[in-house]
């Protein structure tokens, strides 16, 4: 057993024994020796309990398998971790998890843990939304390795790794431009609804996981083959594809060493995408060139975050808006954005913008021994700004060099842009009305677009940031109802 564990709750229980003890007046010789006897039997009890599980653990491997009272500790620490998916700890989690804490998987281990901090917050907040378990997320590590860019054998993309039929299923874009795959947020919410899919017929999260690996279809043959009556993973395990009955001991191999690295010495590997960023939905085509080119980002940072566009044009409309993420800073207000979204082919705008924290450049020399990651904690500013800001790559060498790590907001610009957003918002509003409109029990996007003079279903889609077609009862939406 863990030792804090051990140590915690033996002086719980001593507590308690020595509210007994007072409650029944020992002597003070009596109660050191009932003290005493505590500890000594509730450290047998631990260390009975830590050779039980290495048994349970051998029989469930055949013996066949050599384990050691630091398997029972993994045992315990799976267990702890474990919330809905239910995990286990054996001789074929073992030879997965030996190998991914062993020395050669270290680099790779370790630029997991820096993409998990980019990716693994996207997928706990629509994973909580959609109530599917939050330890899910490690599957897509064993998917694709957190690489949009990814491509299996089958012809499967993306971080979720789908393929061409399935992406259709969920109205994904797949075209010359766009390749919907791609995209972490679409992606995600497409393996919510299949996946609840997959538990309401199984009602075993284990299965639902393996279906994800080898179809649906393929788990029930395997049930009818195995002849079992509701049987969980580890029984239909034998009746399975050889991929998916290694899927799920890869996935918690990996899930128990993504939460518990430290204990073997694993650290976050530094990457682009451990940036602040923010989402937004764009109603108009853009050229992302320039788009970088006026946040002063790195145009490669750009596209790291936007894996999924094909080309330098992100095209996008009110009836068919795509999502944009940009990286920001503090130095990065509204304004700014709004700027480099609405006059990115205003080449003065685009040169003011460019210029706009030239006022007071604050330089720094690099030292011996120095990094881009030890220069931006310094005076807190963002790895893609320094690369922006000095015309680097996240490959140039930046030893000896004088860079920029500090500028000066141009107050005049935003203030002119802030102007501009207002008019625009203005006429917007004046020149459209809108009626609001509660969802109701039997509701359809095309029903509501019925009962609304002048109003469709791209327009309520695009006017309320509809992905798809799913309605909540109670939902609220504003109807647009023609111009004023």
């Amino acid at each position: 057993m863990n030792k804090k564990i051990s140590f915690l709750v033996t002086i719980g229980l001593c507590v308690i024994k020595f509210g007994n003890a007072q409650e029944q007046h020992f002597e003070p010789n009596q109660f050191g020796e009932t003290f005493q006897a505590n500890i000594i039997d509730q450290l047998e009890r631990d260390k009975e309990k830590t050779y039980q599980f290495l048994d349970s653990i051998k029989q469930i491997s055949g013996g066949a398998v050599v384990f050691n009272e630091e398997d029972a500790n993994i045992a315990q620490r799976i267990q702890k971790i474990q919330k809905t998916v239910p995990l286990e700890y054996n001789a074929r989690v073992k030879a997965y998890l030996d190998k991914y804490i062993s020395k050669n998987y270290k680099p790779y281990i370790e630029k997991l843990l820096g993409l998990s901090e980019y990716y693994f917050p996207i997928y706990d907040q629509i994973f909580s939304e959609q109530g599917i378990p939050e330890e899910v997320k490690y599957l897509s590590v064993i998917e694709s390795s957190l690489n949009p860019h990814t491509v299996s054998t089958s012809g499967a993309v993306g971080p979720w790794q789908f393929v061409y039929g399935t992406a259709k299923v969920y109205n994904m874009t797949m075209d010359s431009n766009f390749d919907e795959r791609k995209d972490v947020y679409t992606t995600t919410n497409a393996v919510s609804s299949y996946l609840k899919e997959a538990y309401d017929e199984f009602n075993d999260w284990l299965l639902a996981l393996a279906s994800y690996n080898c179809g649906r279809g393929c788990v029930r043959r395997a049930i009818i083959r195995s002849g079992l009556n509701s049987p969980n993973y580890w029984e239909l395990s034998p009746f399975l594809p050889k991929e998916t009955q290694n899927y799920i001991p890869k996935f918690i191999a990996m899930t128990y060493v993504l939460n518990h690295a430290e204990l073997y010495g694993l650290n976050a590997s530094d990457n682009e995408l451990r940036t602040e960023h923010k989402v937004l939905m764009l109603d108009k085509s853009i050229n992302l060139g320039q788009v970088a080119s006026a946040l002063t980002c790195s145009p490669e940072l750009l596209k790291q975050l936007n894996p999924g566009y094909k080309k330098d044009i992100v095209v996008a409309s009110p009836q068919k808006q795509r999502r944009l993420v940009i990286p920001i800073s503090e130095a990065m207000s509204d304004s700014l954005i709004y700027a480099a979204l609405n006059n990115t082919n205003n080449v003065a705008i685009q040169n003011a913008i460019a210029a706009v924290e030239v006022k007071e450049d604050k330089s720094h020399t690099v030292v011996r021994g120095e990094t881009l990651q030890s220069i931006s904690k310094k005076y807190n500013v963002s790895i893609p700004n320094l690369l922006a800001w000095n015309n680097l790559t996240s490959r140039s060498s930046i030893s000896g060099k004088t860079l920029v790590v500090a500028r000066a907001i141009d107050e005049e610009l935003t203030r002119n842009v802030v102007a501009a957003s207002k008019v625009k918002s203005a006429r917007s509003s004046n020149n459209q009305t809108f009626v609001s409109y509660v969802v109701r029990k039997g509701d359809t996007l095309s029903g509501i677009a019925d009962k609304h003079r002048g109003a469709t279903v791209s327009k309520i889609k695009s006017d309320n940031n509809l992905r798809g077609s799913n309605l909540k009862i109670g939902q609220k939406l504003k109807i647009y109802k023609g111009k004023s």
